[in-house]
């Protein structure tokens, strides 16, 4: 094959690299800043789900108290045992899941449901991509290495002995 044209592969080559590079850079910055905001919403979700089992029990529990910014919810004794002591029904479990629910959302306010599943989802989506390009990157790294021996063993030889 004709040096100028293993040359023109190999430059080709080069040009992709480092544009996958570029990409692989992007996505890989994207990927660390969604796994920081992940992580923060799951830190998020688990005091949520404390508050929220604090309440419910509190709920459950006449010997419980529960406090929000020093204002009291649900006080020990007779307060809480008259919330206990209420039918126990589906609109009074409605009633306490809400309050339970309203609870951990104002205890734990920087928590959002719906952004845990978004920053979820684009987790994957950019990890995904982090993947894809990190693949790309190594085969047209090994195709120019490839390249680069082939243009400079052609360079070399120069067909002379074969005529």
């Amino acid at each position: 094959m004709a040096v100028a044209g293993l040359l023109s592969q190999y430059m080709s080559v080069k040009a992709q690299l480092s544009y996958v590079e570029l990409q692989d850079t992007r996505w890989n910055n994207l990927a660390t800043a969604m796994s920081k905001k992940l992580a923060e919403q799951e830190k998020g979700q688990e005091k949520w789900d404390s508050a929220y089992d604090s309440a419910d029990e509190a709920c459950n529990d006449p010997s419980k108290e529960l406090k929000l910014k020093g204002n009291t919810i649900i006080e020990k004794g007779e307060a809480g045992q008259s919330l206990v002591s209420r039918i126990k029904d589906r609109s009074y479990k409605m009633e306490q899941d809400k309050l339970c629910s309203l609870y951990a959302s104002k205890k734990v306010p920087k928590f959002d449901p719906e952004l845990l599943d978004e920053y979820t989802d684009l987790d994957m989506e950019y990890s995904t991509m982090v993947a894809m390009y990190d693949t790309l990157l190594e085969e047209l790294q090994a195709q120019a290495d490839g390249l680069k021996e082939r243009t400079s063993t052609e360079a070399q030889d120069t067909h002379i002995l074969g005529q």
